[in-house]
């Protein structure tokens, strides 16, 4: 690619850009002109010279000069600038018609700030094309509609932070037999191919899992994607595995089915493209046959899920009908018949509200869906547990016992050492959190010597590698080993490897430029995708969340055949030196309550049963409201609300420690956070 000081910026800051003194070199090249768009005609025709301000440099005047005249495509355009600032209202779509042949010699920035480009006619640039978004204006967005081209590009990037202020919230439409082509592609918002051809010569933009295309930028796995409706991707050469690892990583897909491979076709030897990649999808083979909503019918409550509908058609079946073309294919739209039990988004994501039914109908021009969601009380079991007297499973039974490795992991005390030398860990059970959509890991460790990478556990799979990779798997690793910046990190793993799909709730370990490593700590790692979250709390404490997880738990793992304690499912990782003394596992998320309790109560004692206890209150002098209730109770969460009946508003209280006195729970809450009346009592979720 080539490298060049660029001299840009975004309209608004623009003169800072332009102001030079008579020594300077001008950024715009002698016999050259800019354009910059205003919309100050009738704000949508590319060729109407009240649409915008041109500039270029008289070198006999020393000056910049300025008029009102469209792009010229007679080789003096330098650069194109689409953008008005943050525009007070909706900007109108910007189109270059089918006669109108756009050449520029270097780039064309934008469209920005939520503006749509609508492009029937051909754009030739010679550097390249920088459509950028933000999140505050919405998407900007190019269509590329009928014989369309944007062409002749040496870079092609889909939302950056490389021009100011820039990010990936873009969009980019091919339709038709339109043609997107470039030598360097740089992907951080979304392509949607509905048809036409996107051609790149150096595809870059993928970068590794959660690595933004520019360094500091805030793109990612989470805001790229290349959505296959028809229409081609023409790739370099032998790049079938760079393929695979996208759709593995859920960037690529075809007709919004994502992680999987039906429907798309991925050729090294297609006769019109010899020596390159093409990939395609299957034909639709013709309408739209039927629809269905692709919702679980059960809920827990709390939790959400994406209700996706769904179409058939005669050679494709499970279209997720909102990746289809919006001008060809209504966007379905959503209504619940019980708002207060069942939420619905325009998108068709389902909250779960209350327990109850609610029905979600969901409509596409002349076709419609619906189901019956029914919202069951929140639930968690512990399923598995291991106090490490012995190999037992103390509440799994006997064909869940652990087994020992032969050197490096030995008993004693109520706990098991890991050695990490001679790489000693524990092996459970195949499948020991399979089929699970939410799951809790809670142990109490003693990690003496930090190594980085070392694992606490690794449920899920190995690859078939010289040197196995790890995939499809939740891990807990307490020290990364970075040297300017050590985490600790709650990893949920997606595809071969696992690292490409990671969605992770991370702990930085450096604070105030002193690094502190986990000592003697009660873990807990809880993963629930279906409520979009990892995350991972230390002795009672929220550490780390990451509310943006999508991948499907039970989807993911599997079988998980593979899970072992104090070992990594990287053939290269090191061994675990730690002492572990206690080891659960739930089928469910634990709620803050519960963990806290678990915290307070310590590794040998497991939270009540009792769900008929009394709550007490009291005011100590500090001044405080000291809440206490015995240790047998299965209601360990302590709710809120400023008044009683219809305008109760229950909210959890949280923030506080929780401390075990005699046989009785006990937190304290300042009078200073207790404003006004408040009542307070205890929750089962």
């Amino acid at each position: 690619m080539k490298l060049k000081k660029l001299c840009y910026a975004a309209s608004v800051v623009l003169a800072a850009c332009l102001t030079q003194n008579a020594s300077a070199a001008p950024p715009i090249p002698v016999g050259q002109t800019n354009y910059f768009w205003t919309a100050a005609g009738d704000g949508t025709t590319w060729s109407q010279g009240a649409n915008w301000r041109s500039q270029w440099y008289d070198v006999n005047t020393n000056q910049y000069n300025a008029t009102g005249i469209a792009p010229v495509n007679n080789g003096t355009t330098w650069q194109i600038f689409i953008g008005t600032g943050y525009p007070t209202t909706t900007p109108t779509p910007i189109v270059i018609g089918t006669s109108d042949n756009v050449i520029l010699n270097d780039s064309l920035f934008g469209p920005e700030w939520g503006e749509t480009l609508t492009v029937h006619g051909t754009v030739t640039a010679g550097f390249a094309n920088f459509p950028i978004g933000d999140n505050f204006t919405g998407p900007s967005t190019i269509n590329l509609d009928g014989n369309a081209k944007l062409i002749g590009h040496d870079t092609l990037t889909l939302g950056d932070t490389w021009w100011f202020p820039g990010g990936p919230n873009v969009n980019v439409n091919l339709r038709d037999n339109s043609i997107a082509s470039a030598n360097y592609f740089w992907l951080g918002g979304h392509l949607n191919l509905y048809g036409g051809m996107l051609s790149v010569t150096n595809f870059l933009g993928a970068g590794a899992a959660g690595t933004p295309v520019f360094a500091g930028g805030i793109d990612s796995d989470a805001t790229r994607l290349i959505n296959l409706s028809g229409g081609k991707v023409v790739l370099p050469a032998t790049f079938t595995a760079t393929v695979n690892n996208l759709i593995s990583r859920g960037i690529l897909f075809a007709y919004g089915k994502k992680y999987q491979t039906t429907d798309i076709t991925i050729s090294e030897s297609d006769p019109n493209y010899p020596g390159r990649t093409v990939v395609t999808t299957t034909p639709l083979g013709g309408a739209l046959q039927s629809v269905d909503l692709g919702a679980r019918t059960s809920m827990m409550l709390g939790t959400f899920q994406a209700a996706p509908l769904l179409g058939n058609y005669p050679n494709v079946t499970n279209v997720v009908l909102s990746y289809m073309d919006p001008n060809t294919v209504p966007t379905p739209t959503y209504q619940s018949t019980a708002p207060d039990v069942v939420s619905v988004t325009a998108a068709g994501l389902l909250t779960a509200l209350k327990p109850g039914t609610a029905t979600i109908n969901a409509t596409s021009g002349v076709f419609s869906a619906s189901a019956a969601i029914t919202v069951t009380p929140y639930t968690n079991t512990l399923v598995h547990r291991y106090s490490f007297n012995d190999t037992s499973d103390s509440v799994g039974g006997p064909s869940w016992n652990a087994m020992l490795s032969d050197t490096g992991a030995t008993l004693g005390g109520g706990h098991v050492a890991l050695d990490g030398a001679s790489y000693g860990y524990v092996t459970l059970p195949a499948g020991i959190v399979s089929s699970m959509d939410a799951v809790t890991i809670e142990s109490w460790v003693n990690f003496s010597s930090p190594t980085g990478y070392a694992a606490l556990f690794y449920f899920g799979d190995q690859d078939t590698a010289t040197i196995p990779n790890g995939m499809n798997y939740i891990a807990f690793q307490p020290f990364t080993g970075i040297s300017n910046n050590p985490t600790a990190a709650a990893l949920f793993g997606k595809g071969d490897p696992g690292y490409t799909g990671e969605q992770d709730a991370i702990l930085p370990l450096v604070s105030g430029g002193v690094t502190n490593v986990l000592g003697n700590v009660q873990v807990v790692c809880v993963f629930h995708p279906y409520a979009g979250y990892v995350a991972l709390y230390t002795n009672g404490v929220l550490a780390a969340i990451n509310n943006n997880v999508s991948n499907p738990l039970g989807a993911t793992l599997g079988n998980d055949p593979l899970n072992y304690l104090g070992a990594s499912l990287y053939a290269n990782d090191p061994g675990l030196t730690a002492s572990i003394d206690e080891f659960r596992i739930y089928n469910g998320a634990l709620t803050a309550g519960q963990i806290l309790a678990d915290y307070a109560l310590g590794p040998n004692q497991l939270v009540g049963t009792n769900k008929i206890v009394s709550l007490s209150a009291k005011v100590s002098g500090d001044p405080a409201v000291v809440l206490s209730w015995p240790t047998n109770a299965a209601l360990v969460a302590v709710m809120g609300t400023p008044s009683l009946g219809s305008g109760a508003a229950w909210s959890a209280v949280t923030g506080y420690s929780l401390a075990i006195v005699g046989t009785n729970y006990q937190m304290t809450i300042p009078a200073a956070a207790v404003t006004g009346q408040r009542y307070f009592r205890l929750q089962q979720y």
